[in-house]
């Protein structure tokens, strides 16, 4: 023992050890904490907690402002001090402080001991290091990000606008993103911060519900901590506000946000906010905000067409196989899923996982019939259910030709624009899928039919004159 306090490599290395032995509690310590607290009071206040220095009395936590360290000592350092009693045997007492961090990858300003930033680089724990056994819990394999968040005519001007933040120097431009709940707002503001993470990490980036903004606000409105609520916000070289007509209405946070967005502007930052309604459509919104609103770059999130929905439902038919494998789907059963799961994307995801649920959890196989059973309450009904050959006959009418030619094989425009219009009366108007639709025409592929579907719902968009007959042949046949 002497000779250990005689040698400071020795010490070092003692000290590495319990460094080490520590980091590995706190690894511990983490999941139990994120249930405990609930995943969104974990990330605002637990997360950017970086293990800093550690002795026989005491273990202590940089939090990244002042303002953190209040919320965490008032509100959680109690839940921090029991979980990690439970864990370390030595019983040392839970302490925080105010650092300067890189939340991304945990690079310390301040010295995790002397002794240890004294010796041989190659004998002591470095400040990267310390971040690299951290990191890991952290990430999570199916992060929101720009690889997993699928683009379509629905959402790609909005998508090249978040690329251009995420990759580019801050402009001191305001962004606002608009689009129905479920459409993926929140994922692409996700994804911009995690590009930021990896290409600049030295950026400050803060992403915020505006609940949270809300909450929070109001908590330093009470405590009389606004000097540390705004230097917190107004610190950040990215500001990210997420479902904003939450605070529209709320005189004091409305305000505050306002003065929040004003400063970071002027100097040169960026702010991107998020709502499920158009600027116009925000309730409660006074007029000073609505102006400098409308000044900024403005995208709106449409719900996917089929092309996308049906991208969505490969996508998370992927990561669901990644959970368990084995679970995957026919072709057919995702054209089915796209066609009839109409709505956001949110609203495919839930269709994937009521399937996943009632094939790979149980261990059946994902067949097209266990689909449509899983399912059943799902689709969309037609308006009015009408047999197909009624369909052909009256389309084949309207268009002054027969029902032979019509599910012939000739290509030429005159008999393929009417048995397009067929198949997509077809696809409205009954319960058959792609496929069923197909071999109804002469034995054709499914996707011979999805091409039909989307060519018309293309062509009615485009053509005023094509809607108004494409309207007339819908009558015809359900009348």
């Amino acid at each position: 023992m002497a000779e250990t306090a005689k040698n400071p490599s020795a010490q070092a290395c003692n000290l590495n050890l319990e460094l080490s032995s520590a980091l590995g509690l706190w690894a511990n310590a983490l999941p139990r904490l994120r249930s405990e607290l609930g995943g969104d009071a974990y990330r605002a206040w637990i997360e950017p907690l970086r293990l800093v220095a550690l002795d026989a009395g005491a273990v202590t936590f940089a939090a990244p402002n002042a303002y953190a360290v209040s919320r965490l000592t008032t509100e959680y350092l109690h839940r921090l001090q029991a979980r990690w009693s439970a864990l370390d045997p030595t019983g040392r007492r839970v302490k925080l402080v105010v650092a300067d961090l890189d939340l991304n990858h945990g690079h310390l300003d301040i010295n995790l001991h002397q002794d240890v930033c004294e010796t041989n680089s190659e004998t002591h724990t470095s400040h990267q290091d310390v971040g690299g056994v951290l990191e890991p819990i952290e990430l999570s394999a199916f992060a929101k990000t720009f690889a997993n968040y699928e683009v379509g005519e629905a959402n790609r001007v909005a998508v090249a606008i978040a690329r251009g933040i995420s990759e580019g120097p801050s402009t001191g431009d305001l962004v606002y993103f608009h689009g129905l709940h479920g459409v993926g707002k929140t994922h692409l503001l996700e994804a911009i911060v995690a590009q930021i993470r990896e290409k600049s990490p030295k950026k400050r980036v803060l992403l915020l519900t505006a609940q949270r903004f809300l909450n929070e606000f109001q908590a330093a409105l009470r405590e009389r901590e606004t000097i540390p609520f705004k230097a917190a916000l107004r610190g950040a070289d990215l500001l990210l506000i997420d479902d904003l007509q939450l605070i529209c209405g709320k005189t004091a946070t409305q305000d505050e946000f306002f003065q929040t967005l004003d400063d970071l502007i002027s100097r040169g930052r960026t702010v991107v906010c998020s709502a499920d309604v158009a600027i116009d459509g925000l309730q409660g919104l006074n007029a000073r905000m609505r102006c400098v609103l409308q000044g900024g770059f403005i995208a709106k999130i449409n719900e996917p067409d089929f092309e996308l929905r049906r991208a969505i439902a490969k996508r998370k038919t992927s990561e669901l196989n990644a959970r368990r494998g084995g679970f995957d789907l026919p072709d057919e059963a995702l054209d089915l899923i796209a066609a009839r799961v109409t709505g956001t994307g949110r609203a495919v995801e839930g269709a994937l996982k009521q399937v996943f649920a009632a094939s790979a959890l149980i261990g059946r196989e994902a067949s097209m019939e266990l689909v449509v059973e899983a399912l059943a309450g799902n689709w969309s009904p037609p308006e009015k259910s009408v047999p197909d050959e009624t369909i052909k006959r009256r389309v084949a009418a309207f268009y002054d030709m027969t029902i032979e030619d019509l599910v012939s094989q000739r290509r030429h425009r005159a008999v393929a624009r009417p048995r397009q219009v067929a198949m997509y009366f077809c696809k409205r108007l009954t319960r058959r899928s792609f496929p069923d639709i197909g071999q109804r025409f002469g034995g054709r592929d499914h996707t011979t039919v999805m091409h039909a579907v989307k060519r018309i719902e293309d062509l009615a968009a485009q053509d005023a004159a094509f809607a108004a007959e494409l309207q007339e042949i819908g009558r015809k046949i359900t009348e």
